[in-house]
């Protein structure tokens, strides 16, 4: 009988095993090489944000730095008029978005009481 040998090995993979294994290799760098290049595209979007980001702010800070040349001409023509008592054009008197309430008469409503009573 034979004895089994100490130093068995594995069959070597046959031909369609190779294959299929570096079919896999040749996807796997492929697909390494896409994400090299989606990785690239992202690195030049994150060198465009702080551009983007000054022109959306710089924007976004124009109407008000134009309220506050407004504004500031204002208070420099009233002060060489002398007119402290102007209202500034750019504050509306009665805007339509605010509820008004009557204005509460606490002393009348105080005097009543004592009268009657």
């Amino acid at each position: 009988m034979d004895q089994p040998s100490d130093h068995h090995h594995a069959p070597e993979p046959s031909w369609s095993e190779r294959q299929g294994e570096v079919e896999v290799i040749r996807l796997l760098k492929s697909r390494i090489l896409e994400l090299e290049a989606e990785n690239k595209a992202y690195e030049a979007l994150l060198a465009d944000l702080p551009e983007l980001f000054e022109r959306k702010f710089q924007r976004r800070l124009e109407p008000l730095m134009e309220r506050y040349r407004l504004l500031a001409e204002q208070v420099s023509a009233a002060e060489l008029t002398g007119s402290e008592a102007t209202q500034p054009a750019l504050l509306d008197p009665a805007p339509d978005n605010v509820v008004r309430f009557p204005v509460l008469r606490l002393p009348r409503f105080l005097q009543r009481q004592r009268q009657s009573g």
